[in-house]
């Protein structure tokens, strides 16, 4: 019999059938919040029926979402895609290189019950918008289903999780689909039915807590969704799919759980307060420059890698009058307990993001505050702008075309990092974490209508 305190559950996925062929290469597409219009269109046009026309149809307003549920059931009804017939936990490895090296992770999709107010086993580190929200509630209602899962990381000390998931084929996964997506990323997913096995898998999970790695929007869309569903359905049963969300859950003391660094670039900056940068800089760092990058190689950043973490060591680059290395003065650190606000990101708004974009010159109170995005204007807004990427290659290129007038790199956050701002409930700044590699969509989907997982 299952402990009623497990919170993590097999389920019948729906899943495309694999009888003519296991390779998904061509079916699959990333998740909806990486999808730029371009590769929107290139997957169109890959396959007719590949999953981006669920995960994001190409429609208008509420079309959209009327033509995403209308594809999902015709897909369903065709039989390229299938419900399994029986409650299933499905390992998925991720192959990649990053680093110099091959990784090789695995994690598992199953269904997290839904925690009811007062429960907090399921932790954030991320604030979230209303419009992405919006946009995948909508979704959600029209399909009845989860296009996509959340990323979860259980805290593993015993290795007791990921000693299963290694040993996946060996203790019962059923060999499946598999596909190569864009970026390099080999994804295989088996299912794993035996009894056994499964129990042994919720127990390693046990009751928690678990820490959202990505999918802050779907994670709280899910909850906003299964309130609305039991309003309309209050005698639906406990083991309801609207109970649930479809999640993947890792090992956070799996060493391939990576995460990439996401720079800033900050344009719309005049000369005035390219200069209260400068003097922003020298206030509150030990700066020291560093050979420009040429124009035929690579940005080398592993000055910054390198550095100790309690330096918080950044690197800025203001085009040909200078690469930096800024290291912060101790006068510049943060007082408090606060987990976030001794984080490299955090430091690097506080000292010289925010106040470039505020026009504010170095003034700083006493610890300052932590952007959390407000300032990440759209194209048409005047004024300095902020915008992201973890490539520091095409940041280097962006400030040199004259489209940013400055970029800073930073180091990328850590697990254990993302793990105590959970825990304390505090919030890092929007973009603090990219992990890699994401999760396709269209791999396993969870029915979240009123009928039992």
């Amino acid at each position: 019999m299952a402990d009623p305190n497990w919170i993590f559950h097999p389920f019948r996925g729906i899943r495309y059938d694999q009888r003519g062929s296991t390779d998904l290469s061509d079916l699959i597409s990333p998740p909806y919040d990486v999808i730029s219009e371009q590769r929107q269109a290139e997957l169109y046009a890959r396959d007719e029926h590949n999953f981006v026309r669920v995960e994001l149809a190409r429609a208008e307003a509420q079309v959209r979402y009327d033509e995403a549920a209308r594809t999902l059931r015709g897909l369903l009804a065709e039989g390229v895609l299938l419900r399994e017939e029986h409650p299933a936990l499905y390992l998925l490895t991720q192959e990649f290189n990053t680093g110099g090296r091959r990784w090789r992770r695995p994690g598992l999709f199953g269904l997290v019950r839904l925690p009811e107010e007062g429960e907090r086993y399921v932790l954030s580190h991320e604030g979230t918008l209303a419009e992405p929200k919006a946009d995948r509630l909508k979704l959600m209602r029209a399909c009845r289903a989860m296009t996509s899962p959340i990323m979860l990381m259980l805290e593993d000390q015993d290795h007791k999780l990921l000693d299963l998931l290694r040993r996946g084929l060996e203790v019962g996964a059923r060999g499946g689909g598999w596909a190569l997506d864009d970026d390099g990323v080999r994804h295989e997913v088996s299912d794993i039915t035996d009894p056994t096995v499964l129990k042994h898998l919720q127990e390693a999970v046990g009751a928690g807590p678990l820490y959202i790695a990505d999918g802050h929007h779907r994670f709280e869309t899910a909850v906003a969704y299964r309130d609305e569903m039991r309003a309309r359905y209050p005698d639906a049963p406990a083991t309801a799919g609207f109970n649930y969300a479809l999640a993947l859950v890792n090992s956070a003391q799996d060493d391939g759980l990576r995460i990439f660094p996401t720079h800033r670039l900050i344009s719309g900056l005049d000369r005035e307060a390219m200069r209260d940068l400068r003097q922003c800089m020298e206030q509150w760092f030990e700066v020291e420059e560093r050979p420009l990058p040429q124009s035929n190689e690579a940005l080398d950043l592993t000055w910054l890698e390198e550095a100790e973490l309690d330096t918080h060591a950044f690197g800025a680059y203001l085009g040909q009058s200078g690469l930096l290395r800024l290291a912060a003065r101790r006068k510049a650190l943060p007082t408090s307990a606060s987990v976030v606000g001794r984080l490299d990101v955090s430091i690097l708004h506080r000292l010289l993001v925010d106040p470039a974009l505020a026009g504010s010159g170095c003034s700083l109170d006493a610890e300052g505050g932590v952007s959390h995005d407000s300032h990440a204007a759209g194209p048409a807004a005047r004024g300095p702008r902020l915008t992201y990427t973890t490539d520091s290659a095409e940041a280097v290129a962006a400030v040199d075309r004259g489209d940013y007038d400055v970029a800073f790199f930073l180091r990328p956050t850590r697990v254990a990092d993302v793990i105590a701002a959970a825990r304390a409930g505090e919030r890092m700044p929007g973009k603090s974490t990219y992990f890699h590699p994401k999760i396709p969509a269209g791999l396993v989907v969870s029915d979240a209508s009123e009928e039992p997982i």
